[in-house]
C-alpha cells in the first residue's frame, strides 16, 4: 500500500515476482471478505434525516470524497518515517482523527472498496483491479500524495469514482441517546450502520460506503474526565453499579478506570499517568493496553487484544481485562452487563465466569446521573451469558455499539525495553557481559 507501508514495489515484468503474488493473495483475502456496492453520492433522500439530526446531541453531517482528498491527502503529504529512532514520524493518524467530516483513514487507499485504488471505469464485481494495477507498473514505492503515480491519483481526484467506498452520512454521538436514536433509526429505514474510533483499522473495517456511519470520537471521554477508580472492599454494594470494582477485588485488584467509546489508547495512557503523578509514594497503577497511542480499546480489546509491550504475556490478553460493557444492541436497547458469579481455579489467574447479569436503561434520552436500570422488559430479553462470550471473542463490534467498558488496572511496574543490535557490539563471538545480558534478556522475556 503506498502512502502507508515501507513495502517497495518493483515494476512489472513478465515473470510474477513473490511480492506480486503476495499482492494478489492478500487482494483475494479482501475479496472474500467484503461485499461490492457503489456509493451513492445523495444516499437515501427520501428518508427523514432533519428529524433524526433534531433528536440527538451531537451532529449529523454530509460528507464526500472531496471531503476525503481536502482533509486527509494533506496528512499523506508528510514524511513517514521509519523504525530507526532518530527519525521523527510527521505522519500521523494523530493528525486526522480530528477532522471535520471523521472519514480519514489510516491507509489512504482504503477509501476504496477493499482498500485497492481503482480506475472509474473499472467494476470491482468483474476485474482484478491489484492485477491490472501491477501488471501496468502502477503500484510504486511508498511515497508523498503529491508525488504519487500520476494515473492513480487521478482516480482519486475524480470523486465521483464509482469505486470510492466512504460513507456520506456521518454522525458524531456526543451521549447515550445519539446512538440509541441512530440505531432505532436504521433499524426503522433498514440501514446498516459503520462505526469508528480512530480509523485504525488495516482493513478499513470501521468504515464503509451506504451506511450511517457513526463516528464515536467525540463522544464522552470517561478515562480523560473521570479517571482511575480505587475500590474499597469495605464500601462496595451488590448489584450492577459496584459490580466492577466486586470483581477486581476478586482478582486482588483494587484498581480500574472507565474508558468511553471514543477514547483511543493514548488518552487511556495519559489518564493512567496523571493519576500516577499524583501519587506521593511514587506511580501505584498500570494498564494493559495496546503499543500504538491510537488505537481504538473497543477494536484492539474486541480483538483479543496482544499486548505485546504493556506485560500483556504476564497480565494476560486485553480481553482478560473487561470487567463490564456498556453497549446499544441492535434493537436499540441501551444495556450493560459483567460477570456477578465467578470462582477462582487452580492454575487460573483469572476467575471462571459463572454467570453474567446485565440491566436495560429505561430512560436513555436523560443525562447520566438521571439514568435508571432495570430488568430488560420480557420483549427486548437478553441473554447476557452469551452475549458477554459473544463480544469479548466472536467479533466484538459486530454486536452493538459500545458506549464505555471497565478495564482491570494492575499495580505499577518499571517500564524495561530491550534492544538487541548485535551487529554493533559483537564481533565473531560474545564476551561474558554479553553473554550474561543476553541470558538475562531470553529469561525474562521467556
Amino acid at each position: 500500500y503506498p502512502l502507508s507501508w515501507n513495502w517497495a514495489y518493483p515494476k512489472a515484468i513478465n515473470n510474477i515476482t513473490l511480492q506480486q503474488q503476495i499482492m494478489r493473495f492478500s487482494f483475494s483475502l479482501f475479496l472474500l471478505s467484503a461485499g461490492y456496492h457503489t456509493v451513492k453520492a445523495d444516499w437515501r433522500p427520501e428518508l427523514p434525516w432533519d428529524e433524526l439530526a433534531s433528536s440527538i446531541a451531537g451532529e449529523l453531517i454530509d460528507t464526500s470524497p472531496e471531503n476525503y482528498l481536502q482533509e486527509c491527502a494533506t496528512e499523506f503529504d508528510k514524511a513517514q518515517g521509519s523504525f530507526d529512532p532518530s527519525t521523527t514520524w510527521s505522519r500521523s493518524m494523530h493528525g486526522m482523527i480530528n477532522k471535520p467530516s471523521g472519514l480519514c483513514l489510516s491507509h489512504f487507499f482504503c477509501a476504496f472498496n477493499n482498500c485497492a485504488a481503482a480506475s472509474p471505469d473499472d467494476d470491482h464485481e468483474t476485474s482484478s483491479v491489484l492485477t491490472y494495477l501491477v501488471d501496468n507498473g502502477y503500484v510504486p514505492n511508498p511515497t508523498l500524495y503529491s508525488e504519487m503515480n500520476a494515473t492513480i491519483k487521478a482516480w482519486f481526484e475524480e470523486t465521483s469514482n464509482q469505486n470510492y467506498n466512504l460513507p456520506t452520512k456521518v454522525l458524531f454521538p456526543n451521549e447515550a441517546k445519539d446512538v440509541v436514536a441512530s440505531v432505532k433509526f436504521a433499524k426503522e429505514h433498514n440501514l446498516e450502520i459503520s462505526v469508528k474510533n480512530s480509523g485504525a483499522s488495516f482493513t478499513s473495517a470501521s468504515s464503509k460506503g451506504n451506511t450511517l456511519h457513526l463516528n464515536m470520537n467525540r463522544y464522552y471521554p470517561y478515562s480523560t474526565n473521570d479517571g482511575v477508580v480505587d475500590c474499597d472492599a469495605d464500601n462496595v454494594s451488590e448489584g450492577l453499579s459496584d459490580q466492577p470494582c466486586r470483581l477486581s477485588l476478586s482478582k486482588g485488584k483494587n484498581a480500574l478506570i472507565r474508558v468511553g467509546g471514543g477514547e483511543n489508547w493514548g488518552k487511556v495512557y495519559s489518564a493512567v499517568r496523571k493519576a500516577n503523578d499524583a501519587q506521593a509514594d511514587g506511580y501505584k497503577y498500570h494498564a494493559v493496553g495496546g503499543a500504538s497511542a491510537n488505537v481504538s480499546p473497543m477494536g484492539w480489546t474486541f480483538s483479543a487484544g496482544l499486548s505485546g509491550t504493556a506485560a500483556g504475556r504476564m497480565l494476560g490478553f486485553g480481553v482478560d481485562q473487561i470487567l463490564q460493557i456498556e453497549m446499544v444492541l441492535p434493537n436499540g436497547s441501551h444495556v450493560k452487563f459483567g460477570p456477578t458469579e465467578w470462582q477462582m481455579e487452580s492454575g487460573f489467574d483469572v476467575p471462571k465466569t459463572l454467570s453474567v447479569t446485565g440491566l436495560c436503561n429505561t430512560n436513555p434520552e436523560d443525562t447520566e446521573e438521571n439514568w435508571v436500570w432495570e430488568e430488560c422488559p420480557e420483549e427486548k430479553a437478553v441473554n447476557f451469558n452469551d452475549l458477554w462470550f459473544a463480544v469479548k471473542g466472536g467479533g466484538g463490534g459486530t454486536w452493538g455499539v459500545v458506549l464505555s467498558m471497565y478495564l482491570q488496572l494492575h499495580e505499577y511496574m518499571p517500564y524495561e525495553m530491550y534492544t538487541p543490535n548485535p551487529t554493533a557490539c559483537i564481533t565473531d563471538k560474545l564476551d561474558d557481559t554479553q553473554k550474561a545480558a543476553f541470558d538475562y534478556f531470553y529469561q525474562t522475556f521467556q
